[in-house]
């Protein structure tokens, strides 16, 4: 049913104004992430005290643009991008945390940090399928009135939200819980060649209560968050894949 992942993130929310673009963090990034041949580059960060003049922040990017690790003041994503279907070799999701946790490791070893709220997230597009299938899938999720039963939609979007309590370590967290099923069109770079693309895509976004701003995350907590939130998306990529098959 899934036919390819497409992108892969984990974010972690926080004070990060100290990892600047200066020499001596170059240095150490740079060397610390030989293996991913990383690119140093910065990215602009919106000034909210002096929004007409943004702050350049600090990001490595692999030359593929396959990985990235942004460094804004307030947090810090670490993504891998499919860009080239075919092409990157992408894994699995749990590979990619592993990864993730292990780059966290590192940033973490010049910088110890708390941090006050992670999340994880992951996209993927369903095995190509006619339009009559496509709609079914819609019509299948969502009890829709009579305009959009008589007229096919060309786009969609199901997107629901909920909470649960989860323990994570010692603490009980709040999680937010986050499911996308939706019809996109566009173009994709499939086999080094762009594509014109009509596919499903079913997105999860699993993260802590954003209410909750206390700076308590430590690298264990983090380590630990990533495995409860890795064991919820695989539930909910079975159980979505049951319900659309």
């Amino acid at each position: 049913m899934i036919d390819i992942n497409l992108r892969f993130q984990l974010a972690m929310f926080g004070s990060y104004e100290d990892i600047a673009p200066k020499p001596d963090i170059l240095k150490y990034l740079i060397d610390a992430f030989a293996d991913k041949e990383l690119i140093p580059t910065t990215v602009q960060e919106l000034d909210l005290v002096n929004p007409l003049s943004p702050i350049n922040r600090l990001s490595l990017k692999s030359a593929d643009e396959v990985w990235s690790i942004d460094f804004g003041a307030n947090r810090i994503d670490i993504q891998k991008n499919n860009k080239d279907v075919g092409v990157v070799n992408m894994g699995e999701f749990k590979q990619f945390l592993d990864e993730a946790k292990q780059i966290v490791k590192i940033i973490d070893k010049r910088f110890p940090k708390k941090h006050h709220r992670l999340a994880i997230v992951s996209r993927y597009l369903l095995k190509q399928m006619s339009k009559k299938v496509i709609s079914e899938i819609f019509y299948k999720n969502v009890n829709t009135i009579d305009l959009f039963k008589q007229n096919e939609p060309i786009e969609w979007n199901n997107r629901v939200v909920t909470r649960v309590q989860q323990k994570i370590l010692e603490s009980e967290e709040i999680i937010n819980i986050i499911s996308e099923l939706n019809r996109i069109k566009g173009n994709l770079k499939i086999n080094s060649k762009n594509e014109v693309i009509d596919r499903v895509e079913l997105r999860f976004d699993i993260n802590t209560y954003q209410g909750i701003t206390d700076y308590r995350f430590e690298l264990k907590d983090l380590a630990a968050f990533i495995d409860e939130a890795n064991k919820i998306e695989t539930k909910l990529k079975k159980d979505y894949i049951k319900l659309l098959s």
